[in-house]
């Protein structure tokens, strides 16, 4: 195999990985939702796992930004907005708040991925052969 094939060719794997892996987390967090979790809360946490897990593959302070955005988001959902959601009447406040936080981590399951692309096309062209030319 010549090096652009052999190039395209690990892309393409890395990138029907890349799509698995979201179809995943995205399908567990879903789950996680029908188990009784708040949507914003099983979102976030997918997404988070998404974040980490590309943070681990490529470094980017993007990728970094979100990661930690994610887990804070989390941990906000889990400590403040977990706790009124659970109880009978709760103020709709707290119900719209749940709404933007599964917004924001389906949000963060569709950009992980792209940024994560975007290092790996990077990537690719950064290790393709160069081509001399003549004197």
């Amino acid at each position: 195999m010549t090096p652009p094939v052999a190039a395209i060719v690990c892309v393409r794997r890395k990138s029907a990985l890349l799509a698995a892996m979201t179809l995943l987390l995205a399908a567990l967090g879903w789950q996680g939702h029908a188990a009784g979790y708040p949507m914003g809360m099983s979102l976030l946490a997918a997404s988070t796992v998404q974040a980490v897990i590309c943070c681990a593959v490529f470094r980017s302070r993007l990728l970094n930004a979100m990661t930690a955005a994610n887990f804070l988001l989390f941990l906000f959902h889990t400590i403040v907005i977990s706790r009124f959601l659970g109880q009978d009447g709760a103020p709709i406040v707290f119900h719209f708040a749940d709404f933007g936080c599964a917004v924001l981590g389906a949000a963060s399951l569709v950009f992980t991925p792209i940024e994560t692309m975007a290092l790996v096309v990077r990537e690719a062209y950064l290790r393709r052969p160069r081509r001399r030319t003549p004197p």
